[in-house]
């Protein structure tokens, strides 16, 4: 198979887009961890929201996971934080961060596997409307917490 073959090939564009997935449930599953992770150490008054959004998060990774399987692909595993922070408002910050980021790449992946699998794409949009919406949570749970505090 040609160099320009491989480079127009559906089967091609579709090994690279589950590669991405891979890459992207992985990131997800490492949102989830830190978002257990700093449920641990927040205070009372933010702790229930954060656990709920690490609940959500979860969920995103079970169907970004079944979507791997249905096309015998593994997640990659996740990347550990180099530094979670030295207060909630820190933390919080760090997984809004995140999450954001992981929005964006979902909306992007998504108008990608639009010319491959329509099914798939329309999951990835709902997944990435979705973490919008729990950006904002996220951000309000932040701005409950004094970034002058140490924990």
């Amino acid at each position: 198979m040609g160099f320009f073959q491989r480079l127009f090939s559906p089967v091609s564009a579709r090994t690279e887009l589950l590669e991405e997935l891979a890459v992207l449930a992985g990131r997800n599953q490492g949102l989830v961890d830190r978002l257990k992770r700093h449920a641990t150490l927040s205070s009372a008054n933010i702790k229930a929201g954060v656990e709920a959004l690490a609940e959500k998060e979860a969920g995103h990774v079970k169907v970004l996971n079944s979507i791997l399987a249905d096309n015998s692909v593994w997640s990659r595993l996740p990347e550990p934080a180099l530094h979670d922070g030295s207060n909630n408002w820190a933390r919080l910050s760090g997984d809004l961060e995140v999450l954001g980021e992981l929005a964006a790449d979902l909306r992007r992946n998504a108008m990608q596997w639009e010319s491959v699998d329509e099914g798939v794409a329309d999951t990835l949009l709902k997944l990435a409307v979705e973490d919008d919406d729990r950006e904002s949570e996220l951000r309000k749970l932040a701005l409950l917490c004094d970034a002058l505090a140490l924990d």
